[in-house]
């Protein structure tokens, strides 16, 4: 059995979608930030999608997921944070490079969710992304939850963040909804995005020069608990803040 799929189903409405809109990848399991190697047959079915649907970026996180324990593969299933200094610069800047070769087209990464912080980081995220900016070429996808939900957990300050970011490499920026478990906040994409992330937005949105799109994030499995209804309000209230969604 091939290792990648699309159903027909599935393929026949992306088609249909691509004709009318333009489609947006996102990946989680390319962890860009491994110490391993990458995984090349990913890479080969992410360029082989992105043509496909012809999208105008593609985008990851600045995380990792995948990595080998006694010389076997695991995968943890979450997206997690990458050491936050110049060797992780060296390390994905080069692969951000070579996917923008290889794509081309710009190569987003988006800003990670931290649940508690690391003691001794030698840089900031801002600093770190700033860097692959400046050095490798790559762009950003600001996830406005995900800063949130470090804000919530204590790790960081959003306005400390938002000003030590370069936003005008912000090309999409993301929303969504979380919860809490275990006394931690997550990103669960659990439902419409709370206030704050909504005045995150209306801070941001007009500091970023490049901005092509905002994206709302929700899991098919809360689709219910949003609504149809919901899911339309969340859409016009972010086309209300930028109007240029509805032109990209």
């Amino acid at each position: 059995m091939p290792r990648f799929q699309v159903d027909d189903s599935v393929r026949r409405l992306l088609d249909d979608v691509r004709s009318r809109m333009p489609v947006l990848l996102h990946g989680i399991g390319l962890s860009i930030g491994s110490a391993d190697e990458l995984d090349e047959a990913y890479v080969d079915q992410l360029c082989a999608w992105a043509e496909w649907l012809d999208c105008p970026w593609v985008s990851e996180h600045l995380a990792y997921c995948s990595t080998s324990v006694d010389g076997q593969p695991v995968n943890v299933g979450l997206t997690l944070p990458v050491p936050l200094e110049q060797a992780t610069v060296d390390l994905v800047g080069a692969r951000v490079r070579a996917l923008r070769e290889r794509l081309a087209r710009p190569f987003l990464l988006e800003n990670n969710v931290y649940y508690f912080a690391t003691p001794g980081e030698q840089m900031t995220e801002p600093e770190v992304l700033d860097a692959l900016v400046r050095q490798w070429g790559a762009s950003v996808l600001l996830d406005l939850h995900n800063l949130h939900t470090n804000v919530v957990n204590g790790v960081m300050e959003a306005e400390a963040y938002l000003d030590a970011l370069d936003l005008g490499a912000v090309r999409e920026i993301h929303i969504a909804g979380g919860m809490t478990v275990d006394g931690f906040y997550v990103d669960a994409h659990s439902g419409a995005p709370p206030e704050e992330v909504w005045q995150l937005l209306e801070q941001v949105v007009d500091r970023c020069p490049r901005l092509g799109g905002v994206t709302f994030e929700l899991l098919g499995s809360w689709f219910d608990q949003v609504g149809p209804a919901g899911l339309v309000e969340v859409v016009e209230r972010a086309r209300s803040l930028f109007p240029a969604v509805s032109r990209t």
